[in-house]
């Protein structure tokens, strides 16, 4: 078990603008944590960092940075190694969905922001921080990914696929900087109660499966990062569905998937 996130220690929250991120930044602040808020949304960065200011009399940074651009993982570094930032705890948190469909129906441009900044900008952010962090040997990362992570995702192919990039790659280097002193945590939430579902509403019925507060996310994913868990599902009844692809098949899994999103939608599922 490595310490829990220090008093002082400096965190950069990506995505922090809104939902996930957003209350992950105010968490840590409480926890008197200084932070280096990034998105694309100037204003309400800003006005993010003045309320935590104010509230909580901590160091708040804003670090304007469009994570869905090429090489836009290493430009926030540099950005940061620049400033004179020395960051401890990385939140990789910003990331997007596209418009519940066949995936052969997205346009390619949209396509490749989506793996840019759910894949791409996560990975370079990882890694170079962590390299940083195991020679200081301190440091926490937290990735955000999803109860999509764990199984194949029909009419959101792109997205569950991003997700499940963003798990494998935690917990490898959860393993791999064991000994560094550097803690890694992927954080796996369901459905949540942020913008994201901007393009579709949540498929099964609340009593089931239910939404979850941005802020219940960020008080169990940062406890989680406290302990070193390698992998954290925020919702007991949203863990529960996310151990459904242990015990049944594959094929049987994508069927009901894919049976699911064809009930919602009013068509007849092609899978067989």
């Amino acid at each position: 078990m490595k310490s829990p996130i220090p008093r002082g220690a400096l965190a950069l929250v990506t995505g922090a603008s809104s939902g996930i991120g957003r209350a992950i930044a105010w968490e840590l602040a409480a926890r008197g944590v200084d932070c280096v808020l990034s998105g694309r949304n100037r204003r309400a960065l800003l006005t993010l960092a003045r309320e935590i200011r104010d509230r909580y009399g901590v160091e708040v940074r804003v670090v304007i940075q469009d994570l869905s651009r090429p090489a836009a993982g290493e430009k926030l570094y540099r950005a940061c190694i620049r400033a004179g930032y020395e960051v401890d705890i990385l939140i990789n948190n910003a990331g997007i969905g596209l418009k519940a469909e066949p995936q052969h129906l997205h346009r390619l441009e949209d396509v490749r922001e989506l793996v840019t900044l759910n894949c791409a900008s996560v990975l370079e952010l990882a890694t170079l921080f962590a390299a940083d962090m195991a020679g200081r040997q301190r440091g926490w990362i937290l990735n955000v990914a999803s109860t999509a992570s764990f199984q194949a995702m029909p009419w959101a192919a792109l997205y569950g696929a991003s997700k499940a990039f963003v798990l494998s790659l935690s917990e490898a280097m959860h393993v791999e900087l064991g000994g560094c002193g550097v803690s890694v945590t992927a954080v796996c939430p369901g459905i949540t109660d942020t913008n994201f579902f901007k393009h579709g509403k949540p498929r099964v019925p609340g009593w089931l499966y239910p939404l979850i507060s941005p802020l219940r996310v960020a008080k169990i994913s940062l406890r989680a990062l406290d302990r070193n868990a390698p992998v954290v599902v925020p919702a007991f009844r949203h863990w529960l569905f996310a151990q459904i692809p242990r015990l049944v098949p594959r094929s049987l899994l994508l069927r009901i998937m894919a049976a699911i999103e064809c009930r919602r939608k009013g068509i007849r599922s092609k899978t067989g």
